[in-house]
This record gives C-alpha cells, sequence and structure tokens, in this order.
C-alpha cells in the first residue's frame, strides 16, 4: 500500500524513505534500544524521519496501538506523527498536538503520500487544501451555475439533461488532465491526444461542435457504451456558441491540480455541489465520511464482488474500488479483476450515467453499472459485499417477489440487500429509523429475516444532522455478516457528533476540525467493540423477544444514576447561566439592516439549532440599539407571547425582545441538557399578567432553578431524549405514509369502480 501512494519501499536503494522493524541510521537505532517498529518513514532525501506507523496487535484497539507507538517509537526518535493501523481501519495522531492530523477539518483516516506527509510534519496537524484547489472548486461551481443558465437557454429540459450534458464536458476536461498527468509518468494512455480536450478546445465555435460529434464522442461510445448508454452519441447542444462558451470556462481551470491528491476530486465535488440538481432529482448524496466509514468497516478485498442496488452517482462503487486498490499489486490481470470483475451496480434514474462516468475516472470499472429498477430484478446470493443507501419512504409494485404484502419499499429494499449477498458475505447498509422499531407486520418480517439469516454486527445509530440539508429523518448503519443466524450480542453504538457542523443550512455542513467526534471513536474501537458511554451489547434472545427490533432507542435505559442533583437558578449571582434579553434596531434607519449579523426571531426557532435568520442587522443596527451579542451555545428561550419555545445558537447572533439567551457561565451545565430541560418545566406557573397576555421578565427567568446534575448524567438525559426525538419522528413520517397509502388505495378503489 505505502508503494502504491509513492512512497519508496526498497532498503537495497539509496532514495528508500521507508525502513521496516528498524531506523535508517545507527544513532537511531541505538535510540530505539532493540525495539522494532513496524515502519519508519522519512523525508524523502534525507535521514529525518517524519511518521512511524504501528501495525495494531491481536487484542489491541488503535487507541492502544497509537499509544504504544508513541511511547516505544516516535519519542525515542522524536518523530511527531503516528499512524496506527489494522490494514484496513488507519488512526492518526500528533504529538505536538495531542490530536489526530487534520485536513480540511476534516480527521485523517488513511495513510498519506510523501508530499503531504510532509506538508504535515512541517506545517502542524491542521492543514487546508491549498488556495489555488480551493478556488477552483468555487470556480467549477461558478462555471456551472452559468452553464446551466446557458443551457436552459438551450431549451434542455430541467435537471438531469442539463446536468447530464455538463458532465459530459466535464468527464472531457478530466480524463484529458488524467491521461496528461499519464503521459508525465510514462504510463500508457488510455484515451489518444486526438479525442482529449487540447484538440478541440481551440477550434471555432462550428468546427467544435462538428468535431465533438463527429470524432470524440463515437469514440466514447465506442469505448464505453458496451454495457448501455455512458455517453450520447451526439450533444444535445445545438448552438455553438453556447458550447463554446463552457468550453472557455472550463479550459481556464486545472481540475487535477498538483496538490489535490484525489484524481477525480473535481468530479465529485461537482456532484456533491450541485444540491439544485440534486434537488431536482429527487435525489440527495450520502456524506463522503460516512461513505468512506461504511466502506472501511466491510472491508471489501481484492477478487470480491461488490454490489450497489441504488448506486446513485457511484459514491459507495468509486470508494470500494479505491479501497480495493490500494491493497493490490498492479498488474495486468489484477487491473483485469478491478475493471472488469470488482463493481456491480444499478441505479433507477439517469444517474447512472455519472455514476459510470465517475468510475472511469476513478480508473474504470463502470461495466456492470445498469440503469434498471433493482426491486423489479429480485438477486440471489450473488456478491460478496454489499453496500448502499437506498431511498426511503418510496413505493413499489414489486413487495410481492420478495414475500412481503407491501408497496412501501422500506422493508423491500432491505430484503434485497440481504438477498442479493452471498453466504458468508458482508453488509453495509443505511436504513431509516423507523424500519428498524415500528410495531408494523412487515417491517417485523424483515426485521426477523435480517435476524434469522445474519450475524448482526452492529448497529451504528446516525447523528440526525448528517444527511442534512436533505433530510432530518434519523438513520442507522447496519453492518451485517450474511449467513447463519445471530448467536452473538448485537453491538449498539450511538453517534452523537460526526465532525460537522449541527445545522440545516442549504450551504451543507462544515467540519468542526473537533477532535473527539465520535467516528474517531468507532473507527479506534471497532476490532474489540466495547461497552462504554455510547455503546453497548445486547443478546439476540432479548431482540427476538422484542419484536426483533433492532434500533438503539429500544434498548438504551436511561442513566437514573445515584447521584442526587443540586438545583440553582437559571441567573442572578448563583444561577448556572448569564441572562440577556434582545431587542430591535429602529426600523427607520435603513442602514441598521440587511448587514451580517443574524438577528433571531421566534420564526426563525424551527430546528434545534438557529445558523441563519430571515433578517440580519448591520454593525450599526448593532451599535445604536440594546441587542447583546449572544455567542454560538447559548440556549435561546422565548418569553413573551409565545412562552417556552427553545432552540441553540449554532452561530454568534443576536434576538428580539420577545427572546432571552441563557449564555452558560461555566461548565457546569450543556446546552443540550437545557434545551431539553426547559420545555418540561411549566413555565407558566411563573407568568405574570401583561397587556397582550402573560409574560415573563429576566427577573423571573433569574429566579426559577433547575436541576443541574452530573456531567455524565446530563449526557445519558441527553441521549434519552434525542432517542425519543429520534423515535417520534420515525413514526410521525410512518403516519404520513400510512395517511399517503389510505388516499392511494381510496383512489385506487374509485378509479377500479369507473
Amino acid at each position: 500500500m505505502l508503494a502504491r501512494l509513492g512512497w519508496i519501499t526498497d532498503e537495497r536503494r539509496q532514495d528508500c524513505n521507508v525502513f521496516t522493524e528498524g531506523a535508517k541510521t545507527r544513532d537511531q537505532s541505538k535510540k530505539l534500544e532493540r525495539k522494532q517498529p513496524d515502519y519508519v518513514l522519512y523525508e524523502q532525501g534525507t535521514d529525518t524521519p517524519i511518521a512511524v506507523i504501528e501495525a495494531k496487535r491481536p487484542g489491541h484497539t488503535l487507541k492502544k496501538a497509537v499509544e504504544d507507538a508513541v511511547r516505544l517509537y516516535a519519542r525515542p526518535l522524536g518523530i511527531d506523527i503516528v499512524f496506527a493501523t489494522d490494514g484496513v481501519l488507519c488512526q492518526t495522531f500528533d504529538r505536538r498536538s495531542n490530536t489526530a492530523l487534520f485536513l480540511d477539518g476534516e480527521p485523517v483516516v488513511e495513510l498519506l503520500a510523501p508530499k503531504i506527509l510532509a506538508r504535515f510534519a512541517a506545517a502542524g496537524p491542521k492543514l487546508v487544501t491549498p488556495t489555488k484547489v480551493r478556488q477552483t472548486k468555487q470556480q467549477l461551481m461558478s462555471v456551472f451555475a452559468q452553464a446551466n443558465g446557458l443551457l436552459r437557454k438551450e431549451g434542455l429540459r430541467a435537471g438531469l439533461e442539463r446536468f447530464g450534458e455538463f458532465s459530459t464536458l466535464l468527464f472531457l476536461k478530466l480524463i484529458s488532465e488524467i491521461e496528461a498527468d499519464r503521459d508525465s509518468r510514462g504510463e500508457a494512455r488510455r484515451l489518444e491526444a486526438r479525442y482529449c480536450w487540447e484538440a478541440f478546445a481551440s477550434k471555432s465555435p462550428a468546427e467544435m461542435l462538428d468535431y465533438l460529434n463527429d470524432t470524440v464522442l463515437p469514440r466514447l461510445v465506442r469505448s464505453y457504451n458496451h454495457s448501455g448508454d455512458v455517453f450520447n452519441r451526439r450533444l444535445s447542444i445545438a448552438n455553438p456558441n453556447t458550447l463554446a462558451a463552457v468550453v472557455a470556462r472550463l479550459s481556464d481551470l486545472s481540475l487535477l491540480d498538483a496538490e489535490s491528491d484525489v484524481k477525480g476530486d473535481a468530479f465529485e465535488y461537482f456532484l456533491k455541489n450541485s444540491v439544485t440538481v440534486g434537488n431536482d432529482l429527487g435525489e440527495y448524496f450520502t456524506p463522503r465520511h460516512i461513505v468512506k466509514l461504511m466502506v472501511d468497516l466491510v472491508d471489501p478485498a481484492y477478487m470480491e464482488q461488490v454490489y450497489d442496488p441504488c448506486c446513485g452517482t457511484g459514491g459507495f462503487l468509486i470508494e470500494a474500488f479505491r479501497h480495493v486498490s490500494r491493497k493490490v499489486k498492479l498488474t495486468k490481470t489484477s487491473r483485469r479483476v478491478l475493471e472488469n470483475e470488482t463493481i456491480f451496480g444499478r441505479e433507477l434514474t439517469g444517474s447512472a450515467k455519472i455514476a459510470k462516468m465517475n468510475m472511469i475516472l476513478a480508473g474504470d470499472g463502470h461495466t456492470h453499472i445498469h440503469q434498471k429498477d433493482s426491486l423489479e430484478s429480485p438477486v440471489d446470493s450473488e456478491y460478496d459485499v454489499v453496500l448502499t443507501n437506498f431511498p426511503f419512504s418510496q413505493e413499489t409494485d414489486h413487495g410481492g417477489l420478495y414475500g412481503l404484502d407491501t408497496v412501501d419499499a422500506n422493508p423491500v429494499f432491505l430484503k434485497h440487500v440481504v438477498d442479493s449477498c452471498a453466504k458468508g458475505g458482508r453488509i453495509g447498509v443505511i436504513v431509516p429509523e423507523g424500519l428498524l422499531f415500528a410495531d408494523n407486520q412487515q417491517y417485523e418480517h424483515v426485521r426477523r429475516y435480517v435476524v434469522d439469516n445474519c450475524e448482526v454486527v452492529a448497529v451504528v445509530a446516525l447523528d440526525e444532522y448528517v444527511f442534512r440539508p436533505y433530510t432530518g429523518q434519523p438513520t442507522a448503519i447496519l453492518v451485517l455478516n450474511k449467513g447463519r443466524a445471530s448467536s452473538k450480542p448485537i453491538w449498539f453504538y450511538e453517534v452523537l457528533d460526526d465532525g460537522f457542523e449541527k445545522t440545516t443550512s442549504k450551504k451543507g455542513r462544515k467540519p468542526t476540525g473537533a477532535d473527539d467526534n465520535d467516528l474517531v471513536v468507532l473507527r479506534s474501537v471497532w476490532s474489540t467493540r466495547p461497552d462504554g458511554d455510547q455503546s453497548f451489547f445486547v443478546d439476540v434472545d432479548t431482540v427476538r423477544e422484542n419484536g426483533h427490533k433492532l434500533s438503539l432507542s429500544s434498548y438504551r435505559p436511561l442513566n437514573d444514576g445515584v447521584e442526587r442533583s443540586s438545583w440553582v437558578p437559571l441567573g442572578g449571582d448563583e444561577g448556572i447561566c448569564e441572562i440577556r434579553l434582545g431587542a430591535t434596531p429602529s426600523t427607520d434607519v435603513e442602514g441598521n439592516w440587511e448587514g451580517t449579523n443574524a438577528w433571531v426571531t421566534i420564526s426563525d426557532m424551527r430546528d434545534r439549532y438557529v445558523t441563519s435568520t430571515e433578517r440580519t442587522i448591520s454593525d450599526l443596527g448593532v451599535a445604536s440599539s440594546s441587542v447583546k451579542l449572544l455567542p454560538k451555545g447559548t440556549v435561546l428561550v422565548s418569553f413573551k407571547l409565545t412562552i417556552g419555545k427553545v432552540a441553540i445558537a449554532g452561530c454568534d447572533l443576536y434576538t428580539n425582545e420577545a427572546i432571552a439567551g441563557l449564555v452558560p457561565k461555566d461548565h457546569r451545565v450543556l446546552p443540550e441538557y437545557l434545551y431539553f430541560l426547559i420545555p418540561s418545566i411549566n413555565l407558566r406557573h411563573h407568568m405574570q399578567p401583561a397587556a397582550k397576555g402573560k409574560t415573563l421578565n429576566k427577573k423571573i427567568l433569574e429566579s426559577i432553578r433547575v436541576p443541574v446534575p452530573s456531567k455524565k448524567e446530563q449526557r445519558a438525559f441527553i441521549r434519552r431524549m434525542n432517542q425519543l426525538e429520534a423515535k417520534a419522528i420515525g413514526l410521525r413520517e410512518e403516519a404520513q405514509a400510512l395517511d399517503q397509502e389510505t388516499v392511494t388505495t381510496g383512489r385506487a378503489f374509485v378509479d377500479a369502480m369507473r
């Protein structure tokens, strides 16, 4: 794997920069006192060690492997960076900060190429993508936005047609850069230069359109359309000037910047960030960090066949392809297996074409991706690994093919997933929480089928914000081994923090850069899967007796604890919070408004976290009024007219006079504890008459006493409330689905009577 990343592992070579079970110099060997690190990595062309790799021993977690590597090797050699790996999962550690390595705010969870590791060694544990690369990505989205407008004027229908047309041009730009990169390293090209970008980009608009339609696209069709349509035989663009405008903008970009490290990154970024197109298609993307986690946990291997029945634009299949490719030496035979015998996918929508393009860019493997309805074509024990996030709350006419009497596609998809996996195979699937606990006959039937035909290795309950801004539906990852019925206890793990902002903003969720996110912890303990604050085991017999429910919330008890909570005032000198009231800048001064400062009204308190507001105020509005800054983490409480509505400030903000900010004074109380606690206190008992009904005031709020238990008890309360909230959401969605089924059944009956 190190050689595939560009490390020189042959110790007979003078430029070797990886040494196994020892150090490079005699002096360094003395410092190790006969201890043998698995690998020591060196800065290219020097004797300076920059990282050590410790392979996990049996019975050791990655966390323990990191601790051993620091104590035995990194500290004696003066090395800052440590990798611990079990051959699949990887954890990093930096001695300078006592944290993991972070790239663009996300923890690094794999071994790194020499160039980027050297940057970490020189600059510290937290790196950001070079400005040039970030700007290129932003420019790419700008180009797409402009192209989208141009193609709309061309008369291309909404969504997929414009999306597909731009994707074809983007593919040509990327594949051309990939081929140029292969050329520069002396590797054989797969697409000749006369079919690449430079061959047509400088032609006149009319010549360019003809050349693409008559020369380039026929070549792509011959090479890649043998498995079904990937490329249209002709562009849908009729106006040569429209084509020339799009090509000119793309020509200005270098999409495979040398610092980017991941080929195809621009294409992936484009897909993930085309939110308007995604909504147009009724789809959403599985976040990349969740995809990578699932692929790593299931660990597809060389010679295994990987299947995704709902592959969308190919996220799981691309990551699985990369995962397997990193673990095998590339030869003519292994390349043939990777390209033709490893990746299998189906997708109902036209996104199947995008998935094929994406696979070609990743190194091929597009041959067995087909546009079809997976549920219409059951699969029996064909694939070694199944990875998917099927679309939730859909309807299907094919439940009968799976022994299910329902039009609800949720249980049918899960049955298809389990059926398609061969005995001895492995499954990673994201499911809606309701499917795991609802007292629905068809849901229980499929849960029983799962428990009777698989070892349920783990149920990972995901943070409710994982799929924001697309949906807030509670979800979980099932990790299954297909074969005999479950007999081992099932491990449940709760993700409260996935390392990204808890926001519903349409701009997406940015990584927080926090070192204690639950996915890092999950990776570090996966091999041993212990009991903990957020994990526990449940005996299979208990699951069977409980309607085969597989939701974490069905089994996790509230920790009542033995410690007695102290009751303290919300505010005042002895209180836990400073209570700040809001205000409204003068509406007569135009300059007070439309600024950069979030200003919250009760209508903005729709979700748990407030990160954006309908109205904003300017710095002048702040200076000229009595508004007070409420820092991120402040608990917001409405106390006039609408009493007791709560939210948490997801960013620094200001409020109007109907909202009070509870700013924790110290670390005695967690914001989410107050968020769940306040609605449980009957604030109406404290209200006073006012001109327009009853109200509270600052003095009253300060005097209200609340229980403040230990942090452990607060976290237990938060977990329990999160579980109940997730269950409530699931039940509401199930009720909505039943309402829709009632309407559909009624209409079908009326139609049949005509």
